[in-house]
């Protein structure tokens, strides 16, 4: 039976392909705790663009780290940071999407 819920929030698994030499790349598993929007909010902050989306949706994250390999804090500073990186921002997106729809995309 479905049960109708307001806004879930889920951990939502999602690889982070990190381009690499060799015109290939690093997958990176990640999970992403996430805000699965209804479609009127979708749409109205969609008029805003992907990053905006990805910082209204976006709660928290695991195994990402900084570059000293510590677990890198989930700050709205440190997700603007990790945005700006197309990989990445493209990588969160594809992410939200498949979630919004349930469709895990394996590596």
């Amino acid at each position: 039976m479905f049960t109708v819920m307001k806004n879930p929030v889920i951990w939502w698994p999602l690889v982070i392909k990190v381009p690499i030499d060799g015109g290939e790349t690093s997958d990176h598993e990640v999970s992403l705790q996430l805000e699965i929007l209804n479609e009127d909010e979708y749409d109205e902050i969609a008029v805003m663009g992907e990053k905006a989306i990805l910082k209204r949706v976006i709660k928290d994250w695991k195994h990402i780290d900084d570059v000293d390999k510590k677990p890198l804090k989930f700050t709205s500073e440190n997700l603007a940071m990790l945005l700006k990186k197309s990989f990445v921002h493209r990588s969160f997106m594809v992410g939200y999407l498949n979630a919004a729809i349930g469709v895990v995309v394996k590596n």
